[in-house]
């Protein structure tokens, strides 16, 4: 450890402290920069030595009286006439005799034999004086009273570790005086007032899990009794994932594992760029990690184990503060540099990520038709009753305005309060028309000596399960139940084909839509993007078009059909918009308050309470306490925001997305903010209970700025270390590695098991249990957050700066591996057709280059002593980190708004490939995807075959109709071998189709299958 001030660059390559036989000529040429940083930091560090020891010249006189001249006084400076070489060739320790520990002290080195004990020597005004005394209370005691017990094992006197003590007893044992509030004393011991509670809610949760357990094993066991509907809701599970586009008759494949998601458009150019964003993050903190990396290398190994340094007793933890605080001053211009330097970088980096998005974006929905491309909204449009025959009338006005001849007219209606009606009435009109052959699939028969079997199993759980799924399942598992059973069903179901309720016959499904109301807004389709775009023109050049007394207005659609949600386009007003605004920001901060005052409370008075002396912290309750207490925040949070972005009623996906990340961020925010706060709040009781003092010998439990507090080396190194383990593996892996598990695989078991056991449960039931969670773009909150985390390193010690970002760099790698494997095998079919959400992230990018530049200014805040120009206390100082932090937000969303915009590429000749070539190939139309549409289609239109809405899974259901706009018609795509493991996909890439083992346990054949789904096993 170096006392004296740093040489320049130059000087320390030819002196061999620092090598680097590997750097480029590039890199060498760089060093200059450092050296002149180094240099800089090396006069700096000069000028504060002298400041420091001249205010400290009268107590360093008082000093020398006590303990001789040219004897360094410990970590408050040396006089002028002891050498750093004298400090560290001071000898070895002496009973009785005064020892200040110092940054060049050995922190490792024993008292003697005869004296064994390290004790603080307290009450003369030196902060980390030490003596060697006897192992006895009596010597301890009359070293320092607060620390009375004579520890052999670990050579010191230490106060005593009692949980929940306030003041310990003094008769050198581990026993108590007073105990803290919550806390009753018995017997020297403290024990909680709320032992019992803690007791009784463990046991709780563990009677929870072992019942969870135990239902779960009992499933597992239970005789196979529904093999065939099991057999149908796997084979929907399959076909409902994202499928290649149609190319031939045989069905469309699943997307290989090989696939890129980066480049390929396999669930809209708004998942690619969620690749491309999770792939920027892992070479930015590469980039960031490796940097730091050849700061050290180049300028002071130091950079990588400042804040690294063990201590277990209080003279090594005034070696490693007085050494850290030294070393960080030495180096402080060269991390300065360095901060400057990430800050710029990263800017830069994040600036071009935004203008490579929006370049990929454009080239994506250039390359690439889809329906939007054929498509223009119609808006103004006035209120009509379904009873009209409101698309053919529009299909005329536009094709006479324009001159272009249209496809159809998707039109948009409010039939919110009638959805369950509109959705039950569709899929018994796909049962009726005999257009899904699945529900022939055998239900198969119980085996042999399954009701023996049965009987077996716990009465408890099937007694429940019955209640369920038996005489009470009504519409609890599915929109659709017995009358969409197979005449082969189980007992009791009615027949396929049977409507669902005498009340809803056609007529009445008709008069349903005659009562319906539009919402003002259409679709309109044109022959090709041409087409589209001339029509466009001609209206806007027009100022609009009157109809029926309205003015219409007509605009290209930016969305595709898959993204719409037509149960909330309905009329609204800025007024009503504004109320749900404020009803889903005050729904979330109810959560974040009910999770505060009903989880956080309970905590954090327990830590307030708790006893820190001597380092003492709490245990691994605490520990698991805090980290469920975190989970559930998190998870209480995600299904909260959720919940809110669905009850704002967006009309497209995208715009709910957006919302939901936003409030998500927001949240997981607030929640950090709230984990730092407590991780502060017992970083502080620990280092004060381990008299922890600032390097000018300030005790931190006298200190009442929080500025200083903050500032203090023991607060910097015990806060980053608690970032780090905050950080990784908990927030930046745990969670991703839990999350395939918990909503994915667990869920799949579970479904699995209720269906294959439950003669009760029809296909149509096992369809809805069986479909996995849809997806959404919350994973982008997921990246900010710990991006923002790792940012936050830069207020710490440099030994933690590599650490964080290359295990970032490794957590987002397996992210994106579970990510890629998730969207092509896991989720069913969506579509993301917009940027909007991609570009609320990289806004939300400003805050990790807030946090460093904010770093920045605090690491540079009074480096040349208290009396510089540079040089802020107390509110100033906060103003100026609070004015810094908004200053490049501000920029940032400039650059973002005007600047980016600038690179964007240059349109490309419009298409005019025809749209029924685009609408041959993918099934989700603007006509298909309407509820409403279709049930028109068949009961105001009487069209012949009436447009089929799509139901995910059941693609090849739809029928091929062009007078209607309707090219799509394929088989049934093949199903996957869910007898494989994700190891063997991985390894062939492909997925086949094997369902023979559940045709064994059905005991059916492939004769009981419909033509088109007997699909031979795919070979590898």
């Amino acid at each position: 450890a170096r006392i004296e001030a740093p040489r320049s660059f130059a000087a320390r390559r030819r002196a061999g402290v620092m090598r680097a036989p590997w750097l480029s000529t590039a890199a060498l040429a760089n060093s200059a920069l450092f050296a002149d940083c180094a240099s800089f930091g090396s006069s700096i560090f000069r000028s504060a030595e002298g400041v420091l020891n001249g205010a400290l010249q009268p107590e360093l006189a008082n000093q020398e009286e006590t303990y001789g001249a040219g004897v360094l006084v410990g970590r408050r400076g040396r006089p002028e006439n002891t050498s750093a070489r004298e400090v560290r060739d001071r000898g070895p320790l002496k009973c009785g005799v005064s020892h200040v520990a110092h940054s060049g002290t050995d922190k490792w080195e024993k008292c003697p034999s005869e004296c064994p004990l390290m004790a603080v020597h307290e009450g003369n005004g030196v902060h980390c004086d030490f003596r060697c005394v006897e192992a006895t209370t009596e010597a301890c005691n009359a070293m320092n009273p607060r620390e009375p017990v004579p520890d052999i094992e670990e050579g010191i006197c230490r106060a005593c570790i009692v949980e929940g003590c306030k003041e310990c007893a003094t008769g050198g044992t581990d026993t108590c005086k007073t105990c803290n509030p919550g806390y009753s004393l018995s017997g020297g011991k403290c024990h909680s007032d709320f032992f019992y509670v803690w007791i009784a809610a463990g046991l709780g949760v563990a009677v929870v899990l072992a019942v969870v357990i135990a239902w779960f094993v009992d499933l597992a066991r239970r005789p196979i009794t529904n093999a065939g509907a099991l057999a149908h809701a796997l084979l929907l599970r399959s076909r409902g994932k994202l499928r290649k586009p149609k190319e031939g008759d045989g069905g469309r494949e699943l997307w290989p594992l090989t696939t890129n998601l980066t480049r390929e458009d396999v669930a809209g150019p708004g998942m690619a760029l969620n690749f491309n964003f999770q792939v920027a993050i892992v070479v930015w903190a590469l980039v960031m990690g490796i940097s730091w990396l050849l700061l050290a290398h180049m300028v002071d190994r130091e950079f990588l184990t400042l804040g690294l340094r063990r201590a277990t007793n209080a003279r090594q933890n005034c070696v490693v503060v007085a050494f850290g605080y030294e070393t960080q001053h030495r180096l402080f211009m060269a991390k300065t540099c360095f901060l400057v330097f990430a800050y710029v970088f990263s800017f830069v980096f994040f600036i071009a990520l935004g203008v490579r998005h929006l370049r990929l974006f454009q080239k994506m929905d250039e390359t690439c038709l889809t329906y939007k491309d054929f498509t223009a909204l119609l808006t103004g449009l006035p209120l009509v009753q379904g009873k009209e025959r409101l698309e053919d009338e529009l299909k005329e006005v536009v094709t006479s305005k324009t001159g272009h001849a249209v496809v159809g007219v998707s039109v948009c209606w409010d039939f919110g309060d009638v959805e369950d009606d509109i959705m039950e009435s569709l899929e018994d009109d796909l049962v009726q028309r005999r257009a899904d052959p699945d529900t022939d699939v055998d239900q198969g028969a119980p085996q042999e000596g399954d009701e023996v079997k049965a009987r077996e199993q716990c009465w408890a759980f099937q007694m429940v399960e019955d209640k369920v799924f038996g005489s009470a399942k009504k519409d609890i598992l599915s929109r659709v139940d017995d009358c969409v059973a197979s005449p082969r069903g189980p007992p009791g179901s009615t027949p396929r084909g049977t409507p669902r309720d005498s009340e809803e016959p056609a007529q009445h499904v008709k008069q349903m839509l005659d009562e319906m109301w539009s919402t003002g807004q259409a679709f309109v389709v044109f022959q090709t993007e041409k087409a589209r775009n001339e029509a466009v023109n001609t209206i806007r050049a027009a100022g609009g078009f009157s109809f029926r007394g309205e003015m219409v207005q007509m605009e290209e659609a930016d969305h595709e059909p898959a993204s719409v949600q037509w149960k909330n386009v309905v009329p609204s007003s800025w007024l009503w918009l504004f109320k749900r605004t404020l009803g889903g920001i005050g729904t979330i901060f109810m959560a974040l308050a009910t999770w505060v005052f009903a989880f956080y409370a309970p905590y954090a008075y327990y830590v307030m309470s708790f006893n820190y002396a001597y380092g003492a912290e709490p245990g691994i309750v605490s520990g698991l306490a805090f980290t469920m207490i975190v989970v559930i925040g998190n998870a209480m949070m995600y299904f909260v925001c959720g919940e809110v972005a669905d009850r704002m009623r967006f009309m497209y996906n995208d715009d709910r997305e957006v919302y939901y990340m936003l409030a998500y961020s927001f949240a997981c925010i607030c929640n950090v903010v709230l984990d730092m706060v407590v991780t502060f709040y017992m970083a502080y009781r620990m280092m004060v209970g381990m008299d922890m003092a600032t390097y000018q010998g300030t005790p931190l439990a006298e200190v009442t700025s929080f500025q200083m507090i903050f500032e203090s080396y023991a607060m910097q190194r015990s806060l980053g270390q608690n970032l780090f383990a905050y950080a990784f593996p908990s927030t930046f892996l745990v969670p991703f590695l839990i999350e395939p598990f918990a909503t994915i695989y667990l869920p799949y078991k579970l479904m699995s098991f209720l269906v294959r056991s439950h003669k009760n449960i029809s296909r149509h039931d096992a369809e809805g249990l069986m479909m996995p969670a849809v997806m959404d773009l919350s994973r982008y909150a997921d990246l900010l957050l710990n991006v923002m985390l790792a940012a936050l390193i830069f207020f710490f010690p440099g030994g933690f700066t590599h650490r964080i970002f290359l295990w970032l760099a490794v957590s987002h790698i397996i992210i994106y591996a579970i990510d890629h494997y998730k969207v092509l095998r896991c989720i069913p079919a969506c579509y993301f057709a917009s940027d909007s959400v991609d570009w609320w992230a990289q806004w939300l990018l400003s805050i990790p280059c807030a946090i460093i530049i904010s770093a920045t200014v605090f690491k540079a805040n009074c480096q040349r002593g208290a009396d510089s120009d540079i040089c802020f206390r107390g509110l100033p100082f906060l103003a100026m980190i609070i004015a810094v932090f908004c200053a490049h937000i501000a920029l940032h969303t400039v650059v973002l708004l005007f600047v980016v915009p600038l690179f964007k590429r240059k349109e490309l000749p419009q298409s005019t490939i025809p749209y029924k070539e685009v609408a041959a190939k993918f099934p989700c139309s603007w006509f298909s995807s309407n509820p409403v549409h279709c049930l028109r289609s068949k009961h105001i239109y009487r069209h012949s075959p009436p447009c089929g809405f799509l139901f995910v899974g059941k693609e090849h259901c739809l029928r091929s109709n062009p007078e209607l706009g309707c090219y799509f018609e394929d088989a049934g795509s093949k199903g996957e071998d869910y007898t494989t493991g994700v190891m063997d996909q991985l390894k062939s890439c492909t997925a086949g189709v094997s369902l023979a083992n559940l045709k064994s346990w059905a005991g059916g054949s492939q004769d009981s299958i419909d033509d088109k789904e007997a699909e031979p096993k795919a070979e590898p």
